[in-house]
């Protein structure tokens, strides 16, 4: 009871506080009176239609991905660099830079043992004359050259000319060929009078065996003595021998006929033969020389291959030296055909580039802020990679060098600068639950 009393006592009290309390105070009373700010009553509202305005935008604004590498902006016949293939002097400069040069042209000549117009008028008979009309090459003319390094394999080919020459002129075969020939003829004029003289020889027997067969009638009827047919029968056997002596002369004079054309036949093999081995040899030494020639401009003369615009590398003078690999001009062609891009990609990403995909280029001879992108496509793709690791990737320009500013710049030669291949065109939000899904996938 007294428990229950004292817990009675404490709520009264209590109760007497809370009535005493001043609710309806100034500054109670300002802060029921005022209306709350709009903020709070329309807070809810604006934070929802910020993170609408966020959806819409992160599905409105595209996020690619890229692939960097580098760039070279040429044409599909791009500028032929030349660098020197051996080490030397400059001796002879026959152009200004940026001339317009033609294909074969000679531009620049480098120092050789050599003197190199020499060379070059040596080079010129050569590549006149066919290799059916090496006797007409002109020895006399040449023998004055002075070629350096050139000279053993020139001293060659025109010895090996003058050998053929002499054997051309002076026929060496030609009296062997001459006597045969002539002892042919004598030995068919002796078969001619041989067998005349058989002729004869065929009559003197005949007659000799009618006189020995009457003879021998006559022997038989006892009208001549024996002796008598003796001697017909001698002047028979005689008659005989003779014709056969003419026979065997006959066949003598016509072996010798056999053997005399088969001299001529050896003869005109020998001939043959050695004319053969005299001009495979001028010939074969004709072609080593064009070849030492080929050499020779290959090293110390810096020839254009193409018609353009010579452009050099850096000054030089005559005298100057120059290392072999070092680049000394370089030719704009003057058709450069259609513009493309040469880029070389690293591994990475690599395995996403396909044909058709965008490229924005961004040169360094012209800042992209000023001038703009120029903007290309994917063509083709290497299979495999260099030594590097890099792939090859071509990629060509269907508006050529106009940029996004549609500005058109100027093609000189080459343009380097960075390239970035459009991989994924994603947008905002796509690339947001791309990661989700890639930390799901993690997880899993």
């Amino acid at each position: 009871m007294n428990a229950k009393s004292s817990i009675e006592d404490l709520v009264l009290i209590m109760k007497d506080i809370l009535d005493n309390i001043e609710l309806r105070s100034e500054s109670v009373q300002d802060i029921l009176t005022e209306p709350p700010h709009w903020m709070f009553r329309w807070g809810n509202t604006i934070i929802f239609i910020i993170l609408l305005l966020i959806l819409a935008m992160s599905y409105i604004i595209k996020y690619p991905e890229f692939v960097p590498a580098p760039i070279v902006v040429t044409s599909q016949n791009p500028p032929e660099k030349i660098e020197a293939r051996s080490s030397s002097k400059i001796e002879k400069i026959f152009i200004k830079d940026h001339q317009k040069v033609k294909k074969g042209d000679v531009m620049m000549v480098l120092q050789s043992t050599a003197n190199y117009q020499d060379v070059l008028k040596l080079k010129k008979l050569v590549d006149s004359i066919a290799s059916d009309q090496l006797l007409s090459f002109p020895v006399k003319e040449a023998s004055h050259f002075k070629l350096g390094e050139l000279q053993g394999d020139y001293n060659s080919f025109a010895k090996a000319f003058q050998d053929e020459s002499l054997f051309t002129r002076l026929q060496p075969y030609a009296p062997e060929n001459i006597a045969t020939n002539l002892s042919i003829s004598e030995s068919r004029s002796r078969i001619a009078t041989l067998k005349q003289q058989k002729n004869l020889e065929l009559a003197k027997a005949e007659l000799s065996r009618k006189s020995y067969q009457r003879s021998q009638e006559l022997f038989n009827q006892g009208v001549i003595a024996a002796v008598e047919l003796e001697s017909e029968k001698i002047k028979y056997l005689q008659a005989q021998q003779n014709l056969e002596n003419l026979n065997i002369s006959l066949s003598q004079l016509q072996e010798s006929i056999s053997n005399f054309n088969k001299t001529k036949s050896g003869t005109a093999i020998n001939t043959e033969k050695d004319k053969i081995t005299y001009s495979s040899q001028t010939l074969q030494l004709f072609e080593q020389l064009r070849k030492s020639l080929k050499q020779w401009e290959q090293s110390y003369l810096i020839i254009s291959s193409t018609d353009g615009m010579a452009s050099f590398q850096q000054f030089y003078g005559e005298n100057q030296f120059v290392k072999a690999g070092d680049p000394i001009l370089s030719i704009l062609p003057d058709h450069t055909e259609q513009i493309v891009g040469r880029m070389s990609v690293p591994t990475a990403n690599s395995g996403k580039i396909i044909p058709g995909e965008k490229v924005l280029i961004k040169l360094d001879n012209y800042r992209f802020q000023e001038y703009g992108i120029i903007e290309g496509k994917v063509q083709n793709i290497s299979l495999i990679p260099d030594e590097k690791g890099n792939y090859y990737v071509d990629v060509v320009l269907p508006k050529g060098l106009k940029t996004s500013y549609n500005k058109t710049l100027k093609f000189d030669k080459e343009l380097r600068g960075n390239a970035e291949i459009v991989t994924q065109d994603l947008r905002l939000i796509e690339r947001f639950f791309y990661q989700i899904r890639k930390l799901l996938g993690y997880q899993s």
